[in-house]
Protein backbone atom coordinates (compact mmCIF):
# COMPACT_ATOMS: atom_id res chain seq x y z
CA UNK A 1 0.00 0.00 0.00
CA UNK A 2 3.03 2.36 0.70
CA UNK A 3 4.10 1.89 -2.40
CA UNK A 4 1.11 2.73 -4.18
CA UNK A 5 0.59 5.65 -1.99
CA UNK A 6 4.11 6.74 -3.07
CA UNK A 7 2.98 5.74 -6.57
CA UNK A 8 0.03 8.33 -6.47
CA UNK A 9 1.96 10.98 -5.03
CA UNK A 10 4.56 10.93 -7.23
CA UNK A 11 2.20 11.22 -10.01
CA UNK A 12 0.24 14.03 -7.75
CA UNK A 13 3.70 15.67 -7.83
CA UNK A 14 4.54 15.38 -11.13
CA UNK A 15 1.50 16.29 -12.81
CA UNK A 16 1.01 19.15 -11.06
CA UNK A 17 4.70 20.37 -11.98
CA UNK A 18 3.46 19.71 -15.70
CA UNK A 19 0.64 21.82 -15.01
CA UNK A 20 2.27 24.59 -13.43
CA UNK A 21 5.06 24.77 -16.53
CA UNK A 22 1.94 24.49 -18.74
CA UNK A 23 0.11 27.60 -16.78
CA UNK A 24 3.61 29.28 -17.11
CA UNK A 25 3.90 28.96 -20.78
CA UNK A 26 0.19 29.74 -21.18
CA UNK A 27 0.25 33.07 -19.31
CA UNK A 28 4.18 33.61 -21.00
CA UNK A 29 2.64 33.50 -24.47
CA UNK A 30 -0.74 35.42 -23.49
CA UNK A 31 1.59 38.14 -22.09
CA UNK A 32 3.79 38.31 -24.83
CA UNK A 33 1.04 38.80 -27.32
CA UNK A 34 -0.77 41.09 -25.13
CA UNK A 35 2.74 42.95 -24.88
CA UNK A 36 3.18 42.60 -28.58
CA UNK A 37 -0.94 44.33 -29.00
CA UNK A 38 0.34 47.06 -27.02
CA UNK A 39 3.43 47.96 -28.87
CA UNK A 40 1.38 48.06 -32.42
CA UNK A 41 -1.32 49.99 -30.94
CA UNK A 42 0.92 52.51 -28.99
CA UNK A 43 2.87 52.78 -32.67
CA UNK A 44 -0.34 53.32 -34.26
CA UNK A 45 -1.46 55.83 -31.74
CA UNK A 46 1.90 57.70 -31.90
CA UNK A 47 1.19 58.13 -36.01
CA UNK A 48 -2.08 59.00 -35.56
CA UNK A 49 -0.90 61.69 -33.28
CA UNK A 50 2.09 63.27 -35.45
CA UNK A 51 -0.50 63.08 -38.15
CA UNK A 52 -3.29 65.18 -36.18
CA UNK A 53 0.03 67.29 -35.35
CA UNK A 54 0.79 68.15 -38.86
CA UNK A 55 -3.07 69.10 -39.82
CA UNK A 56 -3.23 71.06 -37.39
CA UNK A 57 -0.39 72.56 -38.11
CA UNK A 58 -0.95 73.24 -41.67
CA UNK A 59 -4.79 74.21 -40.60
CA UNK A 60 -3.18 77.00 -38.48
CA UNK A 61 -1.08 78.32 -41.43
CA UNK A 62 -4.36 78.07 -43.94
CA UNK A 63 -6.39 80.10 -40.82
CA UNK A 64 -3.53 82.70 -40.79
CA UNK A 65 -3.31 82.88 -44.45
CA UNK A 66 -7.40 83.35 -44.53
CA UNK A 67 -6.94 86.37 -42.28
CA UNK A 68 -4.36 88.24 -44.14
CA UNK A 69 -6.52 87.80 -46.77
CA UNK A 70 -9.61 89.05 -45.52
CA UNK A 71 -7.58 91.76 -43.56
CA UNK A 72 -5.51 92.96 -47.22
CA UNK A 73 -8.24 94.88 -48.78
CA UNK A 74 -9.18 96.99 -45.90
CA UNK A 75 -5.63 97.64 -44.98
CA UNK A 76 -5.53 98.88 -49.31
CA UNK A 77 -8.87 101.55 -48.76
CA UNK A 78 -6.75 102.55 -45.26
CA UNK A 79 -3.55 103.33 -46.59
CA UNK A 80 -5.23 104.71 -49.71
CA UNK A 81 -7.31 107.27 -47.59
CA UNK A 82 -4.41 108.14 -45.47
CA UNK A 83 -1.72 108.74 -48.64
CA UNK A 84 -5.01 110.91 -50.43
CA UNK A 85 -4.98 113.25 -47.39
CA UNK A 86 -1.58 113.63 -46.86
CA UNK A 87 -0.69 114.21 -50.47
CA UNK A 88 -3.87 116.63 -50.78
CA UNK A 89 -1.98 118.52 -47.53
CA UNK A 90 1.64 118.46 -48.61
CA UNK A 91 0.19 119.39 -52.34
CA UNK A 92 -1.48 122.42 -51.08
CA UNK A 93 1.07 123.79 -49.39
CA UNK A 94 3.27 123.19 -52.17
CA UNK A 95 1.13 124.94 -54.02
CA UNK A 96 0.96 127.77 -52.03
CA UNK A 97 4.17 128.17 -52.00
CA UNK A 98 5.29 130.40 -55.08
CA UNK A 99 6.31 133.46 -53.85
CA UNK A 100 3.91 135.70 -55.98
CA UNK A 101 4.54 133.87 -59.32
CA UNK A 102 1.25 133.56 -60.62
CA UNK A 103 1.75 130.88 -63.08
CA UNK A 104 3.45 128.92 -60.76
CA UNK A 105 0.03 128.97 -58.86
CA UNK A 106 -1.68 127.51 -61.28
CA UNK A 107 0.93 125.30 -62.68
CA UNK A 108 1.27 123.58 -59.37
CA UNK A 109 -2.33 123.79 -58.64
CA UNK A 110 -2.62 121.86 -61.81
CA UNK A 111 0.01 119.31 -60.50
CA UNK A 112 -1.72 118.95 -57.43
CA UNK A 113 -5.56 118.16 -59.16
CA UNK A 114 -3.88 115.86 -61.53
CA UNK A 115 -1.99 114.22 -58.66
CA UNK A 116 -5.38 114.35 -56.78
CA UNK A 117 -7.83 113.06 -59.72
CA UNK A 118 -4.86 110.05 -59.35
CA UNK A 119 -5.48 109.39 -56.30
CA UNK A 120 -9.14 109.59 -55.88
CA UNK A 121 -9.12 106.62 -59.05
CA UNK A 122 -6.53 104.47 -57.37
CA UNK A 123 -9.00 104.99 -54.31
CA UNK A 124 -12.38 104.68 -56.65
CA UNK A 125 -10.21 101.13 -57.90
CA UNK A 126 -9.46 99.90 -54.15
CA UNK A 127 -12.77 100.36 -53.44
CA UNK A 128 -14.34 98.01 -56.60
CA UNK A 129 -11.96 95.60 -56.33
CA UNK A 130 -12.79 94.70 -52.29
CA UNK A 131 -16.70 95.05 -53.66
CA UNK A 132 -15.60 92.35 -55.71
CA UNK A 133 -13.89 90.16 -53.41
CA UNK A 134 -16.93 90.52 -50.98
CA UNK A 135 -19.67 89.55 -53.95
CA UNK A 136 -17.12 86.40 -54.85
CA UNK A 137 -17.31 85.36 -50.93
CA UNK A 138 -20.90 85.97 -50.38
CA UNK A 139 -21.69 83.83 -53.93
CA UNK A 140 -19.24 80.89 -52.92
CA UNK A 141 -22.00 80.40 -50.12
CA UNK A 142 -19.85 80.14 -47.20
CA UNK A 143 -21.37 79.11 -43.91
CA UNK A 144 -22.71 81.70 -41.55
CA UNK A 145 -20.99 81.96 -37.85
CA UNK A 146 -23.74 80.59 -35.64
CA UNK A 147 -25.06 78.11 -37.99
CA UNK A 148 -21.76 76.11 -38.90
CA UNK A 149 -20.76 75.17 -35.63
CA UNK A 150 -24.38 72.94 -35.06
Amino acid sequence: MSQVGGAVQRIEKRTEERVEKAVEQVTGEASATMTANLDASNERAERIIAATAKLETRQLWSAAAAMCLALLPVVVVIAGLWMGIAGLITGAQWALDVNGSVWLGIGRWLVVGVGLAGASYGLFASVRWVAGLVETWKDRGLPKWPRWRK
